[in-house]
């Protein structure tokens, strides 16, 4: 059985690595304040400290996610109720209700629905940001480039 080219590049990562996570290599504080931006209509989904998100869950009923936008601080309230592993039946942009669901992928942990949106800490450079939709799942991933630009120590981003 032939190894897969992610198990490849996790070994490689490793060995130049070693243990140390990606944000103990950039300089980035665990709880930096990320803007969030719509990839459709480009308005910030941020507003009073929160990351804004219009959502639909199972039983159809439309409400609105507020969510921590610091990193790493999972803290979010919505104004429909939403249980824990429920998987939301879309979430959008609440300026131009275009859906944020990635389309024809799947979470790699649990086999439900993505969204995807941009991030920054200042108003300069965009990345691109996909993140499970389901409560309890912490899965996100980014590009490899955009990866690159996140833990680059002379980035002018950071």
């Amino acid at each position: 059985m032939q190894k897969k080219d992610s198990d490849v590049t996790e070994r490689r990562e490793k060995e130049i690595w070693g243990e140390t996570s990606l944000m103990s290599r950039s300089h980035i504080d665990q709880n930096t304040y990320l803007n969030c931006w719509c990839p459709h209509c480009k308005k910030s989904l941020n507003e009073d400290d929160k990351a804004v998100f219009q959502i639909i869950n199972s039983e159809g009923q439309v409400g609105i996610s507020r969510v921590s936008p610091y990193l790493n601080i999972l803290d979010r309230e919505s104004t429909i109720h939403v249980e824990d592993d429920e998987e939301l039946a879309d979430v959008r942009c609440p300026h131009c209700q275009v859906s944020l669901i990635v389309q024809n992928q799947l979470c790699k942990l649990d086999n439900c629905k993505l969204m995807w949106f941009y991030v920054s800490i200042s108003n300069s450079i965009k990345l691109k940001l996909v993140v499970c939709i389901r409560r309890t799942c912490r899965w996100y991933e980014m590009s490899k480039e955009d990866n690159e630009r996140l833990i680059l120590r002379e980035s002018y981003e950071w």
